[in-house]
């Protein structure tokens, strides 16, 4: 059966959903400004440094929007108007929440901030999830792809349960993506951040609050994109532009190590690509891969002592993502076209047990038909063994089978808008006890994290 769907076909299916899944957009008044109150409690010293400010504020109470007790283990997406010249026909930025084991669209949110008086919608790149799975973190805001360094984005910080806006964060760019990650102390912290916008991060526990940030000025040159590291004590950050004065530290094409604690930048890392993207780690934190690309290769970073010792080609063009499956050995490289036509439909293969070797090459290149897919998002099932990649202009979820290694199925968007990213959230006691954010852009976490490193000792 050939699983590439055409758009007309996507488009149908996405019909079918709309008549049976629970769909609703968010109708939104025209918010008050937040108070000065309300943004003396919430604005701090981490925000000022970084121009970021409390727009509005919201109370987010009122009855479930869908039950987690029926749907205990999600997938968490978004869904938009799409960029590039690749466009959804949706108008408004949203989400779609999936349950991850019948890969049913449970219900999906829009948020019609068109009525808040935003003359257009910046397409959400990159939705995270709070650790304990309370808060939904959705980048937005006013402007097209071409207006990145403009004042105009936004992150929701949205109820997972009721899936009403708490509050909207107004940033000095555009936003980008949101990832999560725990102290090893087992505090929750969030990581926001965009284009011409530094990075800052939040703690779900206190209100959303902003505990650290990291200027451009201190790194010396603007982020593209940030990962924690698994054990929570270090933060990479992958370099892309040039456009500081503050350079001494700085060889070309930088990534960068922030200490979590400090929010100090703690070393400099020269690598052999002008277009760093995706860090993936070793579940034992010793290694980091890095996808450059400009010269569509992998990078393996040496986490003890800080330098890249290899790269090898990543077996796709312009790779985006680069992620594990449930060991530590084969690296999928999402052919996304970064940097070059992007339009990508392959998923690449690097075996990480031969980058070492002289002369080893990538494994294996497959076709997926998920047009410019960027990200995967690991299952957190083992015996699934799946990655399901966001595809961001043929608008749909491909889940991708790591031992058979094929698309196994297709998940449509209900409003057939456009995708990217996704976090696995699991509510083993509805909304009685917190939830557990187990798989993002970021890797696994807590308890999936914890089974994989198991797993891998041959604890099992």
């Amino acid at each position: 059966m050939n699983l590439a769907l055409s758009n007309t076909r996507l488009a149908s299916l996405a019909i079918i959903c709309a008549s049976f899944c629970l769909v609703s957009t968010a109708s939104l008044a025209a918010p008050r400004e937040a108070s000065a109150r309300q943004k003396a409690a919430w604005e701090n010293e981490w925000t000022e440094k970084v121009g970021v400010t409390l727009e509005y504020s919201f109370d987010s109470s009122g009855p479930d929007a869908w039950d987690s007790s029926e749907h205990p283990l999600v997938f968490v997406t978004t869904e938009g108007p799409g960029y590039g010249g690749l466009l959804s026909g949706v108008t408004l930025p949203g989400l779609a929440i999936i349950d991850a084991d019948t890969r049913e669209v449970i219900t999906s949110q829009n948020y019609d901030v068109l009525s808040w008086g935003w003359k257009n919608v910046f397409e959400p790149h990159g939705v995270g999830v709070s650790p304990d799975g309370q808060w939904i973190y959705l980048p937005t805001g006013e402007g097209s792809f071409g207006s990145m360094g403009a004042a105009a984005g936004r992150f929701l910080v949205i109820n997972a349960r009721t899936l009403k806006i708490d509050k909207v964060i107004k940033l000095q760019g555009q936003a980008h993506h949101a990832k999560s990650f725990v102290t090893p102390s087992g505090e929750q912290r969030v990581i926001l951040y965009g284009w011409s916008q530094p990075m800052f991060v939040l703690d779900p526990a206190d209100d959303n609050r902003a505990v650290g940030s990291v200027s451009h000025q201190e790194q010396g040159s603007e982020g593209y994109l940030y990962f924690a590291s698994p054990n929570g004590d270090q933060i990479i950050g992958t370099g892309r532009y040039r456009s500081f004065d503050m350079r001494k530290h700085l060889t070309d094409n930088p990534v960068w190590i922030i200490d979590p604690e400090s929010w100090t930048v703690k070393t400099w890392i020269k690598v052999h690509d002008s277009a760093p993207v995706w860090v993936n780690f070793t579940s034992d934190q010793k290694s980091a891969y890095i996808t450059g690309a400009r010269n569509s290769i992998v990078m393996k970073l040496d986490m003890e002592t800080r330098k890249v010792v290899t790269e090898q080609r990543a077996g796709v063009d312009g790779p985006y993502g680069n992620h594990f499956g449930w060991d530590d050995r084969y690296i999928y490289t999402i052919g996304k076209g970064e940097e070059s036509h992007n339009r990508g439909k392959m998923l690449g293969m690097v075996d990480a047990a031969t980058m070492d070797v002289p002369g080893s090459r990538a494994m294996n290149q497959f076709y997926t038909g998920c047009i410019r897919g960027d990200h995967g998002t690991l299952h957190p099932d083992p015996e699934a063994n799946e990655l399901w990649i966001s595809c961001n202009a043929s608008f749909e979820v491909v889940v991708f089978d790591l031992d058979l290694r094929e698309v196994t199925a297709r998940i449509p968007l209900p409003n057939g808008g456009s995708t990217h990213s996704g976090a696995f959230v699991s509510y083993p006691n509805g909304w009685q006890e917190p939830g557990e954010t187990l798989s993002d852009m970021n890797g696994l976490h807590g308890s999936a994290l914890d089974l994989k490193r198991k797993l891998i000792a041959g604890e099992f």
